[in-house]
């Protein structure tokens, strides 16, 4: 579905440009709000500065615009992606296709309601960053008191304490991904005590 890229330098900066006012093009006929058309149109650079262009633009400019609308704090938001593609007229296969495309290339983290509904962490975005901070912070504070107390709380612990903190103290997500997002906080929890061990030259995992 698109043109192959070897190396996201080869696409002609023109052709990011071009799309992403075909794009806009296509949002303004459809009477897409700004600013999730704005957030949707970065995605969308982002995407085609990557991977090239589509063949099919018109479920990848859908499928920018579904997951930026799905974002956690857009909850409780009921639109099944087979309602959101037949309110773009399009099938609802070619905008699984590049829904799936972006997260894979881009890096979105999915978190799922009850309902097992999607919602869409941006890795660039407000959300992520934060949920980085707050873990980086924390597995460092524990590798220190590792250092020199030579005891630390395990991962399941610290995992706990930071999903707490992010859904119940700075509030940033709603509970309601509680779960989703304590596996992701664990998984970055193992990837950042891995490279801080790693730098120091300890070779002993938080546990």
């Amino acid at each position: 579905m698109l043109e192959s890229k070897n190396e996201s330098l080869m696409v002609n900066p023109q052709v990011v440009v071009s799309q992403v006012r075909e794009a806009h093009g296509f949002y303004g006929e459809n009477k897409v709000d700004e600013r999730y058309e704005l957030m949707a149109l970065d995605v969308l650079r982002r995407y085609v500065s990557k991977e090239g262009v589509a063949h099919e633009p018109e479920p990848l400019f859908g499928a920018a615009l579904y997951i930026v609308t799905r974002h956690p704090w857009s909850h409780p938001n009921p639109l099944t992606k087979t309602e959101f593609a037949a309110k773009l007229r399009m099938k609802e296969s070619s905008l699984e296709w590049y829904t799936e495309s972006i997260v894979d290339k881009l890096g979105f983290v999915i978190l799922r309601d009850k309902g097992q509904l999607p919602f869409y962490i941006d890795s660039d975005g407000t959300i992520a960053n934060v949920l980085n901070s707050v873990v980086r912070t924390s597995v460092n504070e524990e590798v220190v008191r590792s250092i020199v107390k030579g005891s630390v709380v395990s991962p399941h612990e610290l995992a706990e304490r930071i999903v707490d903190r992010l859904c119940s103290v700075v509030k940033i997500i709603p509970p309601v991904f509680e779960q989703d997002l304590y596996a992701h906080v664990e998984k970055r929890i193992e990837e950042e005590s891995k490279r801080l061990l790693q730098e120091l030259g300890v070779h002993r995992p938080l546990r």
